[in-house]
């Protein structure tokens, strides 16, 4: 696991690296560093009830509680364009971007996220998961 660095620039559309990927109760997820924030990503397996949601403002999907809610579902993978960093498949995912979150250029005072905490994040999204 890698701890993010923060960055006063961001460069392209593409997350800078990978801080953390695996596992947890059989649910893939990534957490990565796009400079001046991280997200978090969660895998959808194809047998979930959120698999055929291509919507974020879906009741399921908003009844999904994590930093911020959820602000991406991607349906054809993840990290694309990111050299060999492209994961295929259905995934949810969700910013540490928000009020009260650190931004060098407009909330230098706001909460730097460590990838610990992110974790703790993601594994609560996929406790709640296994519960639908």
């Amino acid at each position: 696991m890698k701890e993010m660095i923060y960055k006063k620039i961001r460069f392209g559309s593409f997350p800078d690296e990978i801080l953390a990927e695996g596992t947890y109760k059989n649910y893939h997820y990534a957490i990565v560093s796009f400079g001046t924030h991280p997200c978090a990503y969660v895998q959808i397996p194809e047998d979930h009830k959120l698999y055929y949601i291509y919507d974020e403002f879906d009741p399921k999907i908003e009844s999904v509680c994590c930093h911020g809610g959820i602000t991406c579902i991607s349906i054809g993978g993840i990290l694309k364009g990111n050299g060999g960093n492209y994961r295929d498949g259905h995934w949810i995912g969700w910013d540490y971007l928000h009020p009260g979150d650190y931004e060098a250029n407009y909330h230098p005072h706001g909460h730097k996220w460590t990838t610990k905490e992110i974790l703790d994040d993601v594994k609560n999204v996929i406790k709640q998961l296994v519960q639908m």
